[in-house]
């Protein structure tokens, strides 16, 4: 037997004692200080930059772009295109507001249970509109001052507001780069108290929303945009009286019902994950999810901490328990697997599956890395040790099992 003989059959008794678990879980934990050194550094940059969110914001927007539209259930959209704002209302803003009194009361014959306006209705000309006894919510605009807080334009020119109607602030928040995912439930008023959004105002004054904890303040509830809505042209409920209108065929019947302008001089658009899209659209999205109950809220940084100190100390279980190559492609079956579970956990979307996706492949690397190191300490502090001559060795093979 020669000197790389023995030396290979100790390398490999010792591989397999290391491999079949003869430490102790916990202390294999006190043995791989450089794997949870990892494991902590990345928890506390990750919650730093907010990481998890963003990495997740980028695996929705995939997912949203592929995903099947959803027919909505209880929103319509009515909207004022370009040919309605050329024809109607005869190519001036503000808009003319009793054309605009008679598309809110063509609504209202169809007995909707609630009409959200995300038009701005600020002009004192708003002032004597014609507006239906029903329960509306009247989008508004307003200035943000330096502390984060609003103040808010008064709709129909300052009059007075009727008991079932309230003000919501059409805001769209973006991301760092421009990308309008969800809304805020409220903005704070300079002043003190709230203003709801636009989706957050119809959902509660139509007694559809789902109750929720509020007590992590005002976050960004986000959006999956799957709804597909079928917009209804203002000029159809104006139609002749002759021909059938939308309101006449019962298609507002029990719905919230949202009209807002998608003509090009409104300049209402925005940049989404689904590709640009109208204010009113979105606002419809928002209330469909409220109503639904579809948001996507925001996660825990506690328990997002929790999820990704559990994912990795996972991979760490599964390098202590299994042998190296099969531990090595069982973790890279983990990888998509311990973020799918997390990000359900999190986010309550299989389709965020990439927030946890860098911690587990670096923990996974720095444990091939401390175990390559550690087979290469061994070997070579057993080259130096079985310093035996190789005649010698022949000679008494007693020598080789001692």
């Amino acid at each position: 037997m020669t000197l790389d003989d023995i030396l290979d059959k100790e390398v490999t008794r010792l591989q397999t004692y290391l491999e079949a678990g003869r430490f102790s879980f916990l202390g294999s934990l006190a043995r791989s200080k450089a794997t949870l050194l990892v494991i902590a550094l990345l928890v506390i940059v990750f919650q730093m930059r907010n990481l998890p969110q963003t990495l997740a914001s980028s695996s929705l927007d995939a997912a949203i772009s592929i995903q099947s539209p959803a027919a909505p259930g209880a929103v319509r959209l009515v909207t004022i295109d370009d040919q309605d704002y050329a024809n109607l209302f005869k190519a001036h803003s503000p808009l003319d507001p009793t054309v605009l009194g008679q598309l809110l009361s063509a609504i209202a014959v169809g007995q909707p249970r609630a009409i959200v306006v995300d038009i701005d209705t600020s002009d004192s000309s708003f002032g004597t509109m014609r507006v239906p006894s029903i329960p509306i919510v009247w989008n508004v605009s307003g200035d943000q001052h330096s502390d984060g807080k609003f103040t808010l334009d008064k709709p129909l020119g300052g009059r007075p507001l009727a008991p079932e109607w309230v003000v919501a602030l059409a805001v769209m928040p973006r991301d760092d780069r421009g990308i309008v995912r969800g809304y805020q439930e409220a903005y704070p008023l300079e002043g003190g108290g709230a203003v709801p959004s636009p989706g957050h105002a119809v959902a509660q004054l139509a007694g559809m929303t789902r109750p929720r904890d509020r007590a992590d303040g005002l976050p960004i509830e986000y959006l999956d945009f799957r709804y597909q809505f079928s917009q209804i042209k203002a000029r159809d409920l104006l139609a002749d009286a002759g021909a059938p209108s939308w309101s006449s065929l019962g298609a507002f019947k029990n719905q919230v019902v949202v009209i807002g302008g998608a003509y090009r001089v409104a300049r209402d658009e925005y940049a989404t994950p689904k590709g640009i899209m109208d204010g009113c659209l979105i606002v419809a999205e928002a209330t469909e999810s409220e109503i639904d109950g579809t948001l996507i809220h925001p996660a825990s940084r506690w328990m997002t901490g929790l999820m990704m100190i559990l994912a990795g100390l996972a991979i760490l279980a599964v390098y202590h328990w299994l042998a190296l190559r099969v531990a090595f492609v069982v973790s890279l079956v983990m990888v998509p697997l311990l973020s799918v579970i997390a990000n359900w956990v999190l986010f309550h979307r299989l389709a965020a599956w990439g927030a946890l996706v860098p911690l587990v492949v670096a923990v996974i690397v720095v444990e091939l890395y401390s175990k390559a190191a550690i087979y290469l300490t061994f070997y070579e502090r057993l080259k130096a040790v079985k310093k035996v001559d190789a005649a010698t060795i022949e000679a008494d093979p007693a020598t080789v099992q001692r």
